[in-house]
């Protein structure tokens, strides 16, 4: 029979959110290094075929499969202070490390630092992004006269992400809203110097 005519056969953006969600499913059962595509398409429930008319291969789709599974950015409400919307930005960060999304977490991320190209890519499409986003909170900050200019420094984007990931690092759990708050205090602290 034709691939045409069988029924129930997923195609276009359903087979893809599956081929994501097996994805991630995947990397957090074995993590990166043990990712195949063949295991992809047997717990997506398709042929490999499918894959690979998609993606060259499975850093790519690792990608996408983590593009499709972040939530979207907070956008930085105007009415509301500097604090209240890193704070969305921050605690969004927090959930994706802390496994609230779709994405693995932490665990994910520690073993792609084994892998140069894909940290690349991942800098390039998810990190920077969110980066900026922080960094254009800061600014308009500047811009309201909440804080002077000095509040903008080339690490002050980093710093909240960093000090994130330094909590999962050593003690293995997310920040707690109050570090949260004090992780806060510590990238708008400059202002007071």
């Amino acid at each position: 029979m034709a691939e045409s005519a069988t029924p129930g056969r997923r195609r276009g953006t359903e087979l893809e959110h599956a081929i994501y969600v097996a994805t991630l499913d995947e990397l957090a059962a074995n993590g990166y290094g043990r990712l195949t595509m063949d295991g992809i398409a047997a717990r997506a429930g398709t042929g490999k075929a499918a894959l690979y008319r998609r993606w060259p291969g499975k850093q790519p789709l690792v990608l996408d499969a983590l593009h499709y599974a972040l939530p979207p950015l907070p956008e930085p409400n105007p009415e509301h202070s500097t604090r209240d919307n890193l704070a969305g930005a921050l605690g969004a960060f927090n959930d994706v490390l802390s496994g609230r999304t779709l994405i693995p977490g932490i665990e994910f991320i520690v073993d792609m630092l084994h892998e140069p190209e894909l940290r690349a890519m991942f800098a390039e499409r998810i990190i920077t992004p969110r980066l900026e986003r922080i960094e254009a909170i800061l600014r308009a900050g500047v811009r309201s006269g909440e804080f002077g200019p000095e509040i903008v420094h080339p690490l002050a984007a980093r710093t909240g992400p960093a000090l994130i990931l330094q909590s999962f690092l050593l003690t293995g759990e997310p920040p707690s809203p109050r570090e949260i708050d004090l992780i806060i205090d510590t990238v708008i602290r400059r202002t007071a110097m």
